[in-house]
């Protein structure tokens, strides 16, 4: 998110680099930015507009084509806007069996590749051209040092979960609302870190609460519904706690919901596994960072499941996997009905 917003600070300043890439997860941050730079230099009422801005498929586009599109010069106006989304030659590049790094490094340039890395080491200040893709990218390739030579590399990560809430509350202030204790909570938690999806049930949210200034937890409830993954987590509780009952409504919340029965019986496995995984782990003494990293799991995800973990022993949750597994064989193959063989698995645990 800083680096979004500096990116923006500095285009009011009118301070704009030639060429840049904006790569990472957070694709709805570098669609912000792209409509922003749009607004800045190609206004909808030129007739010249249409000619001064290029959006182009790097999938398909040659980088020669790239190239030869940024070289134009604008028309009736003093900027021109180059897009190129998902461009394929940033990807990592498959290194040939026993090709050194140095006789990479000596490899030639294919003939397309050379003419956009030309223009990118010598740009028209007349055109601002961007690069986004949410794949990830090869710092080594010479594209890429290119750009972050002559112009910007923007990396664009998910925010953070406290990052994520402040940003909620800055949206529902700009409304004019500001949400109870737990309340952005409960939406993040609906939602999910993706700011795409985060936007959608904010928006619901403040027709909801259309002339009321506090957005409440049972707002967001009534308007907003749960990821399977938070219900998942909620069924896993009411069993570490012996709440059988509440576990059991939560698989018919989700069949309610219309969720296959084969993705609840993984969802179910993959958390379960998830808690044998850490509570091991921490058992051989790592640290959060370091157990974070080798299951590559969000510190939030984590932190759920360390105070889960509090509820089961390590030889509940080997039996627990293993009952999972012979469950989703059973229902598979038609050997047991789905919804009697969960309720025997969760009073089982």
């Amino acid at each position: 998110m800083n680096h979004f917003v500096e990116l923006m600070n500095s285009l009011k300043r009118g301070v704009v680099a030639p060429v840049y890439l904006f790569y990472g997860e957070e694709t709805y941050l570098q669609e912000q930015a792209v409509f922003r730079f749009r607004q800045h230099f190609v206004s909808d009422g030129e007739n010249a507009a249409d000619l001064n801005y290029d959006l182009i498929d790097g999938e398909d586009a040659e980088p020669a084509y790239v190239a030869a599109r940024a070289e134009m010069y604008p028309f009736a106006a003093g900027k021109r806007l180059v897009v190129v989304r998902r461009p394929a030659f940033f990807k990592p590049s498959k290194r040939p069996a026993g090709e050194t790094a140095e006789k990479k490094g000596r490899k030639q340039v294919p003939a397309g590749e050379a003419l956009l890395l030309e223009y990118i080491n010598n740009p028209l200040t007349s055109t601002c051209l961007i690069f986004t893709t949410d794949k990830p990218v090869d710092k080594r390739r010479r594209l890429f040092q290119a750009i972050k030579k002559n112009g910007r590399v923007l990396e664009f990560n998910r925010l953070g979960r406290g990052e994520a809430v402040r940003w909620l509350g800055q949206k529902a202030g700009v409304a004019g609302r500001r949400f109870d204790a737990g309340a952005a909570e409960a939406l993040l938690d609906a939602a999910g870190p993706h700011l795409q999806r985060l936007v959608a049930e904010m928006e619901k949210v403040l027709n909801y609460t259309a002339g009321q200034q506090i957005i409440a937890v049972a707002d967001v409830r009534a308007v907003c519904s749960t990821r399977p993954e938070e219900n998942i987590f909620a069924v896993v509780d009411a069993v570490g706690n012996r709440r059988y009952g509440e576990a059991l409504e939560g698989i018919k919340d989700l069949l309610a919901a219309r969720e296959p029965a084969p993705r609840i019986l993984a969802l179910l496995s993959r958390q379960f596994r998830l808690l044998l995984q850490v509570n091991d782990l921490l058992g051989r003494g790592l640290t959060a960072g370091e157990i974070t990293a080798r299951l590559k799991i969000h510190p939030y995800i984590y932190k759920k499941i360390a105070l889960q973990c509090q509820n089961f022993d390590q030889a509940a949750l080997v039996n627990a996997v293993q009952a999972l597994s012979e469950l989703d064989l059973a229902v598979k193959t038609g050997r047991q009905e789905f919804y009697p063989a969960v309720e025997t698995f969760l009073l089982s645990v």
